[in-house]
């Protein structure tokens, strides 16, 4: 072998920046397969966010055609004839001793001259659907509604044997005092069915509040608690008149809610 060929040296390798490239193209293709299943993810995300939203939209459009737009008049010809169609009644609003509407009977009870009609048709119709409607009670004068109040108000003290302030107290959320009642006005009525359980789960009740606005009635105390402290009642239906009643649907609000949202306005 020749000194020229002995006196060449073999080259070394640095291993260390060969693994080092080996991590980094490792890293790079971890990387990639990482992309390739979170991308996928991320447009359907984007997807569904954009079906979600569009939904939304689609439903507020809806909504906001067939609500009453908030800039329309609130004092429509049916509160001209009758301004107690949207008195709110309660301790903060009282009635007066003496005061009593203009009454006419209807369905064998006393009610407003306004509900008269509206209410003959409702039972009407409830009755073509099968749905004997009873209507139990409409008007109560003062008088009747402080003999009421104070045999409720006696029975529960005796019952529970609580105190005169405990018993007014809870006597107060489904009766109220004379005065402070909306039964004096003559736009309430109590509607009921013959039925061997509760009203709330006959499918009279469902029949009446899918279609009780169409005649003007709305539910008066539908919550658990209403304002005023009012329990629920599903008996009791005010008439308001099928304009308001309507207007009361298409904002979804009870007769308190959309009281209060007119004295916003």
């Amino acid at each position: 072998m020749s000194r020229k060929l002995r006196n060449i040296k073999p080259k070394k390798v640095n291993r260390g920046a060969f693994e080092e490239r080996k991590l980094r193209e490792e890293n790079q293709y971890q990387t990639q397969k990482a992309l390739m299943f979170i991308l996928p993810l991320v447009m359907l995300a984007i997807l569904a966010v954009g079906i979600f939203f569009g939904y939304k939209f689609y439903v507020n459009s809806e909504n906001s055609h067939n609500a009453v737009a908030p800039s329309e008049p609130v004092v429509t010809d049916e509160l001209l004839e009758n301004p107690m169609f949207l008195r709110s009644v309660n301790s903060a609003s009282t009635l007066e001793e003496g005061f009593e509407p203009e009454l006419v009977e209807s369905c064998g009870v006393m009610v407003s001259p306004e509900v008269a009609k509206p209410l003959e048709a409702l039972v009407a119709e409830g009755k073509k659907h099968g749905y004997d409607f009873l209507i139990q009670q409409g008007y109560v004068s003062y008088d009747d509604q402080d003999e009421k109040y104070q045999d409720a108000v006696e029975k529960y003290r005796k019952d529970n044997k609580a105190s005169l302030i405990m018993s007014e107290a809870n006597v107060k959320r489904e009766i109220p005092p004379a005065g402070e009642s909306e039964q004096q006005l003559g736009l309430i009525v109590y509607i009921t069915v013959r039925t061997d359980g509760k009203f709330v789960d006959t499918e009279a009740y469902s029949w009446l509040l899918r279609n009780c606005v169409d005649f003007g009635f709305v539910q008066r105390y539908p919550a658990k608690e209403n304002a005023g402290g009012f329990a629920f009642s599903s008996h009791l239906f005010r008439y308001v008149g099928e304009e308001y009643a309507r207007e009361m649907r298409a904002y979804n609000m009870n007769f308190d809610q959309f009281i209060a949202y007119l004295a916003k306005q």
